[in-house]
């Protein structure tokens, strides 16, 4: 489905790229019944690791050639030639959080009909000379960004950057293409009853960024107002050079494809924009929510506060800190929750990190009649994290894992571009790669502890379940008062 509520929160996906590797591996290793077996099998692991002496040390790359076009397009190049293959991004301004209450969705169906025609090419035509160059070409909306995507063999570059142009330039938002976007999302809300865990990411979302733009989130009554001027409207507002950044990454020379790029987008003349004023994420009072869902079969739990921003300089400690608690294979949630209690077959924590702010939260799920079990448990660990501390073991074993994963992250185009595309919109440093494991590394216990205080603490996360409220109400007692809403209201 397109509609952001179904979908994850992209901007943050490519610097967290190693962490989502981590639940398939706690499957793997939750197969082993005792906590020293499961230690040693890590060891194992993370020696295999740091056996590589570039995971060990430093994150190598070719040079990056970064240079701005006449008209502001900002160019982010390098070569890579061990793979036959080219990507390019083009990222604008301008996400899921420009949506207002009454047109939600707009910058979503926005970027996902770039791809529906163009002037001189139907839908239809354009999906066929993609699939004949055995390629990508894709756009989307985040909450920050809208992005535009390629992927084709070095051999075909002039032909994928003829369709990556058409699609940028030229877009002519067929009022037919709309109608069947709309109608696709319409019918992904109508739906998404049916799947609490969509359901509790929405409300969690919406809960712990009440009042903000990124928590805006379509539905059905905002989807039917949006009309083909107002997508014309919105890609006028924020598809323009001088608020592009493109990133190519790939088999080819710079000085060729910096003609090539000039080629395409250089005659493209500069358009004044009113900047989008997106205010800092401010932290709101602590809620409980409870959304009844009678047929439901288990409870989906989320905890979730307001984290920091992407350019925070909490990011690393917070990484360190996160994988411990809840992002790890061998972290305290897993092992307590999952493995010790059998309390759920999942758990995790994450941060989320965005222009504007972020999140940190934990979510996992439980049968019905464990659903204050396994709250209390969850608790129990959080709290304890955030008032004991993590230990010196935890931080040394962390390091070492993440370092690895990283590094293994970063040996395809897609993820270098995709890298580099994020350091170039949120202003991290031009050495931003190069440092980074001497960066995590350099992470000191009492960091990783303060994060801990900070953000673990129990009493300062929202909690949202979705479940049948007859049947968990009575194991709800004494944890507050909830807000009570059936599921049939999320999305209208």
């Amino acid at each position: 489905m397109n509609v952001k509520s179904i979908l994850k929160r992209e901007d943050t996906k490519t610097q967290r790229k190693a962490e989502r590797e981590i639940p398939s591996i706690s499957a793997f290793l939750g197969i082993f019944a005792s906590s020293q077996l499961r230690l040693a099998v890590l060891g194992v692991l993370c020696a295999l690791v740091v056996q590589i002496p570039m995971f060990a040390q430093s994150i190598k790359l070719p040079p990056v050639t970064r240079t701005t076009l006449q008209n502001g397009i900002r160019l982010v190049l390098m070569e890579y030639h061990k793979a036959p293959t080219v990507t390019i991004n083009a990222q604008f301004p301008g996400g899921t959080a420009a949506d207002t209450p009454e047109k939600a969705g707009i910058v979503s169906l926005t970027a996902d009909l770039l791809r529906k025609g163009t002037e001189t090419r139907t839908a239809q035509q354009l999906a066929e000379a993609v699939d004949f160059l055995g390629g990508s070409l894709g756009a989307g909306a985040g909450d920050d960004r809208l992005s535009v995507g390629l992927n084709v063999q070095s051999k075909d570059i002039d032909t994928g950057l003829e369709l990556f142009t058409d699609i940028i330039r030229h877009p002519t938002f067929p009022a037919e293409e709309l109608d069947r976007e709309r109608q696709l999302s319409i019918a992904g809300l109508e739906a998404i009853g049916e799947d609490p865990g969509s359901v509790a990411r929405r409300v969690t979302l919406e809960t712990v960024y009440a009042g903000h733009p990124y928590g805006v989130d379509p539905t059905i009554t905002s989807l039917k107002t949006i009309t083909r001027d107002d997508l014309a409207i919105c890609y006028k507002r924020f598809v323009v050079p001088n608020q592009m950044i493109l990133v190519a990454v790939g088999d080819f020379k710079t000085a060729d494809m910096l003609a090539k790029l000039k080629a395409r987008f250089g005659d493209w003349p500069k358009v004044h924009v009113l900047s989008q004023a997106v205010p800092s994420v401010k932290a709101g009072p602590r809620k409980l929510v409870l959304i009844d869902k009678p047929d439901a079969t288990q409870t989906q739990v989320r905890w979730a506060r307001v984290g920091f921003p992407r350019s925070s300089p909490d990011y690393f400690a917070a990484q360190i800190a996160n994988s411990i608690l809840g992002g790890g294979f061998t972290s305290r949630l897993i092992d307590e929750i999952r493995i010790n209690r059998s309390l759920t077959y999942n758990i995790n924590s994450s941060f989320s990190e965005l222009q504007h702010g972020g999140t940190f939260g934990v979510s996992t799920f439980t049968k019905i009649e464990t659903t204050r079990a396994l709250i209390d448990a969850t608790l129990a660990v959080l709290k304890r994290a955030s008032a004991q501390g993590l230990t010196e073991m935890e931080l040394k074993k962390v390091k070492g894992y993440m370092a690895g994963m990283f590094a293994i992250s970063m040996q395809t185009p897609e993820a270098q571009a995709a890298q580099l595309g994020e350091i170039a919109f949120y202003g991290l440093p031009n050495d931003y790669l190069q440092t980074y494991l001497p960066r995590l590394r350099a992470v000191t216990l009492p960091e990783a502890n303060r994060i801990a205080r900070t953000y673990f603490a129990p009493d300062q996360l929202s909690l949202v379940l979705v479940a049948p409220a007859s049947k968990v109400q009575a194991q709800l007692k004494g944890l507050g008062a909830f807000d009570t809403r059936s599921v049939t209201s999320v999305g209208k």
